[in-house]
């Protein structure tokens, strides 16, 4: 009786260790469909996301002419002595400058949008992964790749937030006739500010964005060693 007792137990025991493996390892093999699905979910998500990390480096760059150039007439406009009429002429060159980066960001926010719809459909997949270990595998791949949309939408807002401010103070020189009245140019000078910071968070969020990147690399290679 003892013995078919433990005998009963035992394949118990057994039983449920091979069910909690199965939920653990099994999926691995047995989910080999689903794991095919979610890499090319992935891979729908890094198409876009790939063209959203070009978009928003595109607008901030040092090498983008468009933004060399409307610096370079910002500084003119803003810390020469100038003529109304030269500084009003500069200013309306610097606003087709600005045009072409607002156009820049916009596209980047078209592509922003985008991006989430692509990173659901990711998230929505992980969600398929039966095994334990799959699903954490792919949740932690959902979750390095939001955090990497997260930094690109943050850096859009910002160039975004630069480009309304610049607008703001060509405006008002144009409004005075090309003069530079000392109330602009108190202004100014708190805008610059502000400006100063906000230069220093893009800075700070490429570099996270870059880190960001790396992770969800080493991320997405564990997931396809594990599940192929």
């Amino acid at each position: 009786m003892r013995a078919a007792i433990l005998t009963i137990l035992f394949a118990a025991l057994a039983g449920g260790g091979g069910v909690y493996l199965w939920t653990y390892y099994g999926g691995v093999a047995g989910e080999k469909e689903s794991a095919v699905a979610f890499i090319d979910a992935y891979g729908d998500y890094a198409e876009i996301a790939d063209r959203v990390d070009l978009l928003v480096h595109l607008p901030g760059t040092q090498d983008n002419i468009e933004r060399a150039e409307l610096e370079q007439l910002l500084t003119t406009v803003l810390t020469s002595d100038l003529a109304p009429e030269r500084r009003d002429t500069l200013s309306r060159l610097a606003y087709q400058n600005l045009d072409v980066l607002k156009k820049e960001v916009d596209a980047a926010q078209a592509a922003q949008a985008e991006l989430y719809e692509r990173l659901q459909v990711l998230d929505n997949t992980a969600r398929t992964f039966q095994g334990t270990r799959l699903r954490t595998l792919a949740q932690d791949v959902v979750t390095r790749a939001r955090m990497r949309a997260e930094l690109t939408s943050r850096i859009t807002s910002i160039l975004s937030e630069t480009n309304e401010h610049t607008h703001a103070i060509l405006t008002q020189i144009l409004e005075d006739d090309g003069e530079l009245t000392q109330l602009h140019i108190a202004e100014i000078n708190t805008v610059t500010e502000a400006a100063e910071a906000r230069h220093a968070r893009t800075v700070a969020l490429y570099d996270d964005l870059v880190v960001t990147s790396g992770e969800l690399q080493q991320s997405v290679e564990l997931f396809v060693r594990v599940a192929l």
